[in-house]
This record gives structure tokens, sequence and C-alpha cells, in this order.
């Protein structure tokens, strides 16, 4: 029987915890070691710090629990591989302290991931510490005001600044910023609270994906809280697709598709007819939402569609450079890898021209990034993660949420090149 003492941590562990998710896409931080770009930037990020706390709060619940009937699965001995992998890659890292701030936010991220996991758990009587809907919920609330602010951003085009918020001054005048440049001008595209529209477009994609199943896996509601919880899904719903809208992120806007269908697929192979009526219903009606917005903007579309203006085509060339870049760097590292958190570094050191600071940038692919920084044996022990992850969940949402992380690891790389990034894999696969 669970006592008092037990009862209060775990309290506090679940409220510390859904405190943690809700405060993660906030990017107020402290810098500790400025740099010319955020990949070589070391900072402290306050928002963490819930994080951190939620943490050892629950290491001590389970510790108080004696849980000693939890078992050593593959997945946690390959979790325990990639932390090794990355410390290795350390030790050839020519900027150690970037690779040991790196290598902290992978430790915290394994051990935020074993929260989600195990606090889910159910022990035999035992109440679970953590309900994976609430966790979202969190994540959904935080988001619906990223949203709000993204939507103004793109209307506005500019963006308010507030340094305890961490939003940050994106001016479509200024080089360096995200935009969409049509014969009519240069428009912002949306950036929320986040450090690049791709990102947060990223974001939205998934959490859109997971609103979309809850919506339509709804039959009965039975009560107020449970009305009131889908008003909130409904209308968070077409608020985060218009801001996902505005990102103009040809890749979130990709993975949000693809996990549409693959979650539709998913539910005819079960034949629930229920599930399945519901989510063409929602599909239809975002189409619908979509396409009104798009008439307004049908020349910023066709621009990012097309891909055949100056900075489209600016963007594709950069990205098979940066391919180049990465097979060479692993080419010469293929086994130790260049550090974690270094690829940056090692691509500045390498090159005998000597180009400006933001010309230096991480390959846009999740899986080659983490070869070239960590080395092969890092890789495989990812695969081996995502692997045993999908194979051992039941979620209905599984295939669809995995469909869309798989694009925007393939077409990109904050996942694992920026601290948020990597602590927002670690969450999702948390909550598959």
């Amino acid at each position: 029987m669970e006592t008092k003492s037990l009862k209060f941590l775990r309290k506090t562990a679940e409220w510390f915890v859904y405190l943690a998710v809700f405060l993660l896409p906030w990017q107020a931080k402290i810098i500790i070691r400025p740099a010319a770009t955020n990949f070589n930037e070391i900072g402290f990020y306050p928002s963490y710090s819930v994080l951190l706390v939620a943490v050892v709060i629950f290491f001590i619940y389970q510790l108080k629990r004696r849980a000693d009937d939890e078992k050593i699965s593959i997945l946690w001995l390959a979790l325990s591989g990639l932390e090794l992998t990355v410390l290795v890659s350390f030790l050839f890292a020519p900027d150690k302290f970037l690779a040991f701030y790196h290598y902290i936010i992978l430790l915290t991220s394994v051990a935020w991931l074993y929260v989600l996991r195990i606090g889910v758990t159910v022990y035999g009587y035992e109440e679970t510490c953590l309900d994976k809907l609430k966790i979202f919920y969190s994540l959904l609330a935080s988001l619906f005001l990223q949203s709000i602010l993204g939507i103004y951003q793109f209307l506005s085009q500019k963006t308010p600044v507030f340094k305890y918020l961490g939003l940050a001054n994106h001016s479509p005048e200024l080089v360096g910023t995200a935009v969409v440049e049509t014969a009519s001008g240069r428009f912002l595209r949306a950036y929320g609270g986040l450090d690049h529209p791709n990102i947060f477009g990223g974001v939205l994609a998934i959490s859109l994906i997971l609103i979309a199943y809850f919506l339509a896996s709804r039959k009965k509601l039975k009560s107020g809280s449970e009305i009131g919880g889908s008003v909130f899904l409904f209308v968070s719903y077409f608020v985060l697709l218009l801001a996902l809208f505005f990102t103009m992120s040809r890749a979130a806007w990709l993975a949000f598709i693809l996990g549409l269908i693959v979650l539709l697929i998913t539910y005819l192979i079960k034949r629930d007819r229920w599930f399945v009526g519901r989510l063409l219903l929602v599909m239809f009606f975002s189409a619908i939402m979509i396409l009104v917005n798009a008439v307004p903007y049908q020349d910023l579309l066709s621009v990012r569609v097309a891909s055949e203006t100056r900075l489209e085509l600016q963007s594709l060339t950069k990205r098979q450079e940066y391919l180049g870049e990465s097979v060479t760097i692993i080419k010469n590292n293929w086994l130790t890898g260049v550090g974690v958190g270094n690829y940056v570094t090692a691509l500045a050191n390498s090159d005998s021209l000597k180009k400006s600071a933001w010309d230096y940038q991480p390959v846009h692919n999740v899986f080659l990034l983490l070869w070239a920084q960590s080395g092969l044996f890092s890789l495989l022990f990812l695969i081996t993660i995502l692997f045993f992850i999908i194979k051992g969940t039941k979620n209905g949402y599984t295939p669809a949420i995995f469909s869309a992380l798989l694009v925007l690891m393939v077409l990109d790389h904050w996942l694992i090149s920026l601290p948020f990034g990597v602590l927002f894999l670690f969450l999702i696969l948390g909550l598959l």
C-alpha cells in the first residue's frame, strides 16, 4: 500500500512533469558561451531546470517504491549503448566544452524518456505516476499559445521581442531570417517561440496528428470535463493547423500529410468504421480550411511548392552541399565521429576557405549527422532504439507519429542538433 510520503512524491513528480512539458517550447535562455550560430552556443534554459527537478523527484520516488520488478529490456541496453558511444566521441571532439554540453543534454533526454515510459507503467494495484493524455494536453496548451503567436507573426510580418520568453526579433528585411521571396517582396514565415519555422512546423505536425487521433477515437462523452476536453482539442486543431500553414515548412507539411494517411490506413486495416469516418471528417474540414487560407497566399504557396525562385533554389543547392560535406566527414571519421555537437566546428576547421559562420550548417539528416558526430555504433544504437519502441507499443497512433517523425529526421537536423530538438524527440518517443 502506498504511504503518504510516497503519494506526495508521486503527485509532486507528476505535476513537475506536466509543467516541464508545458515550458519546453519556450526558449528563454542564459547564454554561458556566446557563438555566431546556435550550433556552437552554450546556454542554460531555465525552463529545463523544471524538467531536471521532475526527473530527480521521480527517481527518488522509484527508489523509495523499491521497484525491483522492473526488467532491463533491450531498449534500455540500446539507450546505454547510445550514451556510451556518444561519450566516447567526446574524446575526439575539437571543442570539448561543447561536446560535454551536448552529452549532458543527451543524458537528460534519456532520463526524461525513462520518466515518461516508466511513469505510465502500472505495477500491481498501484496508480500510475503519469497520464499520457495529461502530458499531451500540457504540450498542447503551450503550443496553442505558440500558434497564436505564430499566426500573429505571419499576418503582421513582425515578431514581438521579449527575452524572458525567449522571443527574438525576426524581420523579413534582415539576411538570415526565414522568409518566402516572391516578386512582390519577402514574407516572414511563422516562427512561434522557436528558433526556426521548420522546427515550429515539425512540432505542430506531430501534435496535429495526435489531436486528430484523439478527436477521431472519442465515441461517448460522459462528463463535462470530457466535453470541454473535446472542444479544446477541436479548437486547438484548427488553430495549430493555420499556424502550420503559415510556417511554410515543406518538410512539416509532408510529415503531417503522411502521418494522417498512415493513421487512416492503420484504422482501415483494423476495420474501425467509427474512427475512419471521424478521421475522414477531420481531414475534409482540414482540406477546406487550407484551401480557404491558400487563396490569398497562392503566390507564396506556389513558390514553396515549385521551388524555382532564387531563395528556393539556393536552399536546395545548399542541402546538396551539406549532404556532400557529411559524406566526406563520415568517410574520414566513420567509426568514432568528430565528437557530439562538434559537426559544425569540425566542418569549419577542415575548410581552408574560412567562410562566414552561417555558411557552416549541419547536414539535413538526423541519421547522417549522428553518424558523423558520434560514429557508426551510435547510429546503429539509435536505429535499435526506434525499432524496439515501435515494436513494443500498442498505441493506435504510433505508426502515424513514427512516419511523420521519420520524415522530419530524414529531411532536417534539429531533432539532434539543438537542445530543444533532442528533448522533444525523446518526449515523443516517451509518448509512443
